[in-house]
């Protein structure tokens, strides 16, 4: 047990790496500018902040595949990578906005507003864009006692500005705001004794951006357009001051408004659309002059980003109003879908369980993420006739090898490329609707099994439809008939997985049948496409290609006699190509072959299995054996003693209707 003392001493070196005992370096505006010789980037505007903050975390290169037209920089962003998935596009067209206002260009003071449907990750973008800029490396300077915090570099006359960009390496921009101008003038403190105003004397003041201390991060969300005041944007006049300095001056005037305390970093504008047209006109000179005009005050420059967001349906409505037309010229539109990749949409599922406290309390059975991404997949894919079947379609997305691809095949790329541009993933099941189902199903196994599977969170989904406002009765009919019916829907693909993932489980005792299979396939297939006869091993007397043999297995994945020739001919390609590159080739390489094998091993074995999944009482120690020694193999794959027994139940009662 520690100490006292030693908890203590572990507290105190926790708080030193965590530097927030470090005090705040404060100086003159003379030595802010050796710093800024120095390090140029400590000069950086909120643009470019934000832009170095996301690329000092690091990239990684995408594959061919997944580049699109218009994306063949396509890359993904670490920043992002532990929250967010599935959405690269929208996230490279974020960061290519932000270098080009790092850049100093018109595009970086535009309103950037993210469009998309609900839980799509846009308030996610924007809650890791501020707190990434709570966290900033490169330190960040203000004048002291600015309301707004600004740029000291705004202290240099325009005059000496040109000499002082070459000296120092940065462009500098922007005016000083009231108050500090106020203070250059008439306090005593920057004055020499001749009166005269001396700037490079200005105190000057390391600051921390802070959404809590409402520096440089601020959060504007509209209520109920009656009540609220364009002063909670601007500020207002401060009426316990305004008799002593007037109306005009700067020190009757509170900088308490969201865009000021934004200033140097950035502004999330909740729902940007549902507020009131009023102060949509304040953001115009904003985002194209960067200047808040008060009424009857001076203005007062501003360097941030605003970023909003909003759904489509609101979005539309916006775009069709003419009277609008100002403010969509100055506004830059990101369309952030729902992810369409099964395997990224299990990654956000697991993030957000790995929260909860149901973590560890509960196992979650091979398959059950996957069956419940699949389902909301569907749910977000438009029927194409490049790929009419959706589950096919998700597994395209996916990246999973698909026996079509083969024989028929489908360009990815293309079929994307038609989703994209027909708004593929702006509808559909939100991952907060899943969440939803797996955490009632969770919570119900805590005191039951301690075990989820696909059969409980598809059940969970199902009556998860009577907690969700918002579907018509047409959606939710759609979405059911791809939750459960007989084909096409996250069950049916369950059914086939549950199978397979027996089938797979009683075989790993044959797997010498099924490579001595695969062998012999391989040799009459390979004598059938180089036109040979093969030895029989027997006789040692030459013979046809066995006929019978490769059309029975060929038959299990549904090649037909007209396509045997190309799928045998693929295979011969295959494999030469794999021998070549000094790769493995056996029974598990070439995926389609692998199956159409199992297929017809388990539909040689299907009467044994299926005796020793309808026997739940086994006696006979043959039988007992075979199948503890499928459990086993299930154990060796993540499942658990009643998950493993749930699949071997939930297969069996399907054989039996087979029967």
């Amino acid at each position: 047990m520690e100490t006292k003392e030693g908890i203590l001493q572990s507290l105190e070196a926790l708080i030193r790496r965590s530097g927030l005992s470090k005090s705040l370096w404060e100086g003159t505006f003379r030595e802010y500018l050796a710093m800024v010789a120095e390090n140029p980037n400590i000069g950086r505007t909120a643009p470019a902040r934000v832009y170095d903050m996301i690329i000092s975390k690091g990239v990684r290169g995408a594959t061919e595949q997944e580049k699109l037209p218009h994306y063949e920089d396509l890359v993904s962003y670490a920043f992002f990578s532990e929250e967010i998935f599935g959405i690269e596009e929208p996230l490279h067209d974020l960061v290519r906005f932000f270098r080009a206002g790092a850049n100093r260009t018109e595009t970086g003071k535009r309103i950037l507003i993210l469009v998309g449907p609900v839980s799509s990750g846009k308030s996610t973008i924007a809650t890791l864009l501020r707190s990434g800029l709570e966290k900033l490396d490169t330190p960040v300077y203000a004048i002291k006692g600015c309301p707004i915090h600004e740029e000291p570099l705004h202290l240099i006359p325009h005059s000496l500005r040109p000499e002082f960009e070459k000296i120092l390496g940065v462009k500098i921009e922007g005016e000083l705001c009231p108050v500090c101008k106020c203070r250059l003038e008439e306090d005593s403190q920057c004055s020499d004794q001749l009166g005269h105003y001396t700037w490079e004397s200005m105190p000057v003041v390391q600051i921390r951006l802070s959404e809590q201390d409402r520096v440089g991060i601020g959060t504007f969300q509209p209520s109920d357009p009656k009540n609220q005041d364009i002063s909670e944007l601007i500020g207002r006049v401060d009426l316990g001051k305004i008799t002593r300095y007037g109306e005009a001056h700067p020190l009757g005037y509170k900088f308490d408004g969201e865009l000021q305390v934004a200033n140097r970093g950035l502004i999330e504008y909740i729902e940007i659309l549902k507020c009131d047209i009023k102060f949509h006109y304040v953001l115009i000179t904003v985002a194209q002059e960067q200047l808040i005009k008060a009424p009857g005050f001076p203005q007062i420059y501003i360097d941030t980003v605003i970023l909003s967001h909003t759904n489509q349906t609101e979005f539309e409505k916006f775009k069709a109003n003419k009277e609008n037309e100002a403010l969509h010229d100055r506004m830059y539109p990101i369309f952030v879908p729902y992810n369409l990749k099964v395997r990224d949409e299990v990654s956000i599922y697991k993030k957000l369980i790995a929260r909860s406290e149901f973590h560890g309390k509960v196992h979650i059975a091979p398959q059950t993420l996957e069956t419940a991404a699949l389902f909301s997949i569907l749910t977000r894919l438009i029927p194409s006739n490049l790929c009419p079947e959706l589950i096919k379609k998700a597994r395209y997305y996916d990246g999973q090898t698909i026996m079509e691809k083969e024989k028929d095949p489908v360009n990815v790329k293309k079929l994307r490329l038609e989703g994209k541009e027909r708004g593929e993933g702006m509808n559909g099941i939100s991952p907060r609707f899943v969440m939803n189902a797996l955490n009632i199903a969770l919570g119900s196994a805590v005191n039951a099994s301690g075990c989820i599977n696909p059969v409980d969170i598809i059940r969970a989904l199902k009556h998860q439809f009577e907690h969700h406002i918002g579907f018509s009765e047409e959606e939710k009919g759609r979405y059911l008939s791809l939750l459960t019916s007989e084909k096409g829907s996250a069950l049916s693909e369950y059914r086939g997985e549950a199978r397979k993932e027996v089938n797979r489980a009683f075989l790993f005792a044959y797997e010498d049948q099924a490579q001595a299979l695969f062998d012999n396939y391989i040799r009459n297939a390979t004598a059938f496409c180089l036109k040979k006869k093969i030895i029989d091993p027997v006789t040692q007397e030459e013979q046809e290609p066995d006929e019978k043999l490769m059309r029975s297995i060929e038959e299990m994945i549904g090649i037909s006699e007209v396509a045997k020739r190309e799928f045998r001919q693929g295979l011969f390609v295959f494999k030469a190509d794999a021998i070549d590159r000094g790769e493995r080739f056996d029974f598990k390489t070439y995926l389609p072959l692998q199956e159409a094998i199992e297929k017809k091993l388990m539909a040689d074995l299907k009467n044994i299995v299926s005796l020793t999944l309808a026997d739940r009482g086994i006696k006979d120690p043959k039988t007992l054996r075979r199948k503890n020694d499928a459990v086993s193999k299930l154990l060796e794959k993540g499942y658990c003693p009643v998950c493993a027994d749930n699949l071997l139940h939930f297969v069996g009662e399907m054989l039996r209707k087979e029967e």
